[in-house]
């Protein structure tokens, strides 16, 4: 048991590590697919489980490209809070949520109805990433469309590893897309979307496409180092 000992500063904790703070009893659980080093605690007093940026109050979460998000460890992960059976779930975004089981298995449905859909947009021809985005999100605003985006890179990716993906697509082709081509065709379909563009939409578009541009130079370079 690890207990609340701040004498260096820090507590390194892993998966399964029990914390004691303050006669509070906390579980570490190892949760990878937000990030690759995401953790859990679960309040053993209450049996309630923090899941930090796995769930949001509102919508769906955004998995971390940059930090090693991984949409096959997400998939996991859901699966193992599930059978956690927690009381209650408390994220690091929105409200208290009261129903564990309910929203959980909500998110695993949207991620299938999400997945299936980049499916069939590739199966219709979608062969970039913009072209695959356009299509699975149309109905969205398109502001949303980056962070969307690296979403439907990692459920490419969770297609690929399932060995579902038609043979004439091409991962590499594909990945190809995902920087610069994909923020200059978002940054013209966002500002060619409204008949009445105003400064503040330009302003939005070039903070967004900035940084996506750093997403995508710090993604090359951690391929390259690793």
């Amino acid at each position: 048991m690890i207990t609340d000992d701040w004498s260096l500063g820090y507590t390194s904790v892993t998966g399964d590590d029990e914390i004691n703070i303050g006669g509070q009893r906390l579980r570490a659980i190892f949760a990878p697919g937000h990030t690759d080093g995401h953790l859990a605690l679960l309040h053993k007093n209450t049996h309630s489980l923090i899941v930090g940026d796995h769930c949001v109050g509102q919508g769906s979460a955004v998995l971390d490209i940059t930090s090693g998000g991984n949409m096959t460890e997400y998939f996991q992960t859901t699966y193992e809070f599930l059978n956690l059976s927690p009381h209650v779930l408390i994220s690091m975004h929105g409200r208290i949520n009261l129903w564990p089981k309910q929203m959980l298995c909500g998110y695993l449905k949207n991620r299938r109805n999400r997945e299936a859909n980049i499916l069939k947009a590739i199966e219709g021809g979608a062969k970039t990433l913009f072209d695959i985005v356009a299509y699975v999100y149309a109905d969205v605003d398109r502001r949303a469309w980056i962070a969307a985006s690296s979403n439907v890179r990692l459920h490419v990716d969770h297609l690929a590893q399932q060995h579902k993906l038609p043979k004439e697509f091409s991962i590499q082709k594909f990945k190809n897309t995902c920087g610069l081509q994909f923020v200059s065709r978002w940054i013209w379909a966002y500002t060619s979307g409204s008949l009445h563009i105003g400064k503040s939409s330009f302003l939005i578009a070039g903070v967004v496409a900035g940084i996506a541009v750093l997403y995508s130079v710090k993604s090359k370079l951690s391929n390259q180092t690793s």
